[in-house]
């Protein structure tokens, strides 16, 4: 006998996990969840910094609402943040 580890070719088969029922149901609640926060968030930051919440923006010809244009990248980091806390995992680790 020798003190060398045996050696399998193949790795053991895990076995599969059954897929979370509740998991679509749970990623929707987090976008809502994340959309609605985002929203509030980027609203109360106008008001703050005292930008009428009807604001306009000219890009190029086209004047667009200040609103979603800024609530966009609050809405993506809510996103991150209750993604991670409601586990999921809408964004890859």
């Amino acid at each position: 006998m020798s003190d060398k580890p045996e050696v399998s070719s193949a790795a053991t088969p895990q076995p599969a996990e059954k897929p979370d029922a509740s998991l679509n149901a749970r990623r929707l609640l987090v976008w809502a969840i994340a959309t609605a926060t985002g929203i509030a968030l980027t609203a109360i930051v106008l008001i703050l910094v005292r930008i009428p919440l009807d604001a306009t923006l000219f890009i190029s010809f086209v004047e667009l609402p200040f609103l979603p244009l800024a609530a966009l990248p609050m809405v993506l980091l809510c996103l991150i943040w209750v993604d991670y806390f409601f586990g999921t995992r809408i964004l890859p680790d």
